[in-house]
């Protein structure tokens, strides 16, 4: 468990968050709505059936404490906080302190590292330029820069879509690539950032990643 710095929050609108609200057993599912840094966060009432939905709404008085879960590119993020008000009109939301700290557990399987290698990939019938920023034995992060003509005309890149990826790391002679799949996917202004997951890798690719990985991970270490 590692406590990321608190300028790291990021929550965005529609995500969805796990409150444990002392007091209540169980832990219930909602949404969250928006946040003002070193305020407040806000988040939708949890839907609960109407049998307990007045032991809940009892439950959310001010300066009653809670907990908040978020998943935030494969990382949990949780943190204590503590009711402001919760109000029925116009909506069912919930307002609750900005938190003091944050804490997270990394859900991969491999722990990636920060890193700027050129390469290509191929996905959506479009071939990007751009760099690898994270890596790891399982996946990485791609990013890439879309021409001034675009946003509008950018690749229509959905989650699961095929990738071909080209990286001179990965030991692998220009005409060939490594296959890998969409986890996810990021557009903001030009600027296009892709979660890949590899699929199988051929030998000396994966090598080639283990041997950088253990370089890079020594140093940081």
């Amino acid at each position: 468990m590692s406590v990321p710095d608190l300028n790291h929050f990021h929550c965005p609108p529609g995500a969805k968050v796990i409150l444990e609200l002392s007091g209540l057993p169980d832990k219930l599912a909602t949404v969250c709505v928006g946040h003002v840094r070193g305020r407040f966060v806000v988040t939708q009432a949890p839907a609960v059936p109407d049998t307990g939905r007045e032991a809940l709404y009892q439950l959310l008085y001010p300066d009653n404490t809670a907990i908040v879960r978020y998943l935030h590119e494969g990382t949990v993020v949780g943190f204590s906080t503590q009711v402001i008000r919760f109000i029925q009109i116009p909506f069912p939301l919930v307002f609750f302190t900005f938190p003091k700290k944050l804490e997270s557990h990394d859900l991969r399987r491999h722990p990636r590292v920060a890193c700027c290698l050129p390469g290509q990939a191929s996905v959506a019938g479009a071939d990007l330029a751009g760099m690898v920023l994270d890596l790891s034995h399982s996946g990485c992060l791609f990013s890439a820069a879309l021409p001034e003509t675009a946003p509008a005309k950018a690749p229509a890149v959905a989650i699961d879509d095929d990738v071909l990826l080209r990286c001179g790391l990965f030991g692998q002679s220009p005409d060939t690539a490594l296959t890998g799949v969409v986890k996810r996917v990021s557009l903001s202004g030009r600027r296009l950032e892709l979660g890949l997951k590899f699929r199988k890798l051929p030998e000396p690719a994966k090598q080639a990643i283990g041997s950088y990985l253990d370089q890079a991970l020594s140093v940081l270490s």
